[in-house]
């Protein structure tokens, strides 16, 4: 309360801390008391000290806003599902960043997940933030993979796919958990997507590091590699 009051912070960063619930539920108090709505909780933690962080800190979640969850983890090893419920938090309502050499970028996207600088030279997240405010993706809405209702999907299985809708475009995220070098054909529920299938226009835009410029036809095929993967437009 003090330095909310006094210093003006906005919030506390939390690294692999030992109280328990009680604790942080009683920051959360003084927080919202003292600016409410305004202050966030992050917590960090590594696999060093339990068999996941998202088990060790599952009571604190009510009560922080992000994750990152990511020191020591072996984001190339993970499957989705592990990604999905013990590293990205958005089983829970939160969202996470990556953090051991930077994460692995493409299956990142798939749960809305970069690296936070400067923590990991050469690897900058820089240039997927900018096509993210070109996009507009806080205005978007994401579906991931794991939803029923996902309106982009492809035709491999270890190649799954997350959409981030906003009005008149899409920004399709795809990774790969192949073991080889696959061509998928994205599926695309055109009315969910709210876009045409015979005037779109799937692209996928110069991202320094990250990828370089393609353009396919609706119904073609992406060449997508282990480990890998694409930021498509459809517009």
């Amino acid at each position: 309360a003090w330095l909310v009051d006094n210093i003006g912070i906005d919030g506390l960063y939390l690294d692999d801390v030992s109280f328990d619930r009680r604790i942080v539920r009683r920051m959360r108090a003084v927080l919202e008391k003292r600016k409410p709505g305004a202050c966030l909780i992050d917590l960090h933690s590594n696999t060093a000290f339990s068999k996941g962080p998202a088990v060790k800190y599952t009571d604190f979640f009510p009560y922080v806003d992000k994750l990152w969850f990511g020191e020591s983890f072996r984001y190339d090893e993970m499957p989705p599902d592990q990604w999905l419920v013990e590293c990205s938090g958005i089983p829970f309502g939160l969202m996470g960043d990556m953090l051991q050499d930077g994460g692995n970028r493409w299956r990142g996207m798939l749960f809305g997940m970069t690296n936070r600088p400067p923590h990991n030279p050469g690897v900058s997240p820089y240039p997927v933030w900018r096509i993210w405010d070109e996009f507009g993706i806080a205005g978007s809405k994401m579906v991931g993979f794991w939803e029923d209702g996902c309106p982009v999907r492809t035709d491999n299985p270890d190649v799954p796919a997350t959409v981030y809708l906003a009005k008149g475009r899409a920004l399709v995220a795809l990774a790969s958990w192949a073991d080889r070098t696959v061509r998928v054909r994205l599926e695309i529920d055109w009315d969910a997507v709210g876009l045409s299938g015979e005037r779109a226009v799937l692209r996928g835009p110069a991202i320094e590091g990250f990828q370089e410029p393609v353009e396919i036809r609706p119904g073609g095929t992406v060449t997508v590699e282990p480990k890998r993967g694409l930021l498509l437009y459809i517009e």
